[in-house]
């Protein structure tokens, strides 16, 4: 299974979130998808509205948290 890449890309106050493999973002690349846009190599804090136009590339995957069951159990002597 191929690696999954996240790009996050602020341009003029909007913010978009794009999935693709890692051979589509390699293209995407390679053909100037985002156009003269930086790419930060670091993950900024900050609202997305305070990058300028950049765009930041996260590898790995989307993860949805479960809930669990807990049950308290008491014991008297």
């Amino acid at each position: 299974m191929e690696e999954t890449y996240f790009i996050i890309c602020n341009s003029d106050g909007d913010t978009t979130v794009t999935e693709m493999t890692k051979t589509e973002l390699l293209r995407a690349i390679e053909e100037n998808y985002w156009g003269d846009k930086g790419i930060l190599d670091t993950c900024p804090r900050d609202d997305t509205n305070y990058w300028g136009d950049n765009i930041i590339i996260i590898k790995g995957k989307v993860v949805c948290p479960e809930p669990e069951q807990v049950v308290t159990k008491y014991k008297i002597d």
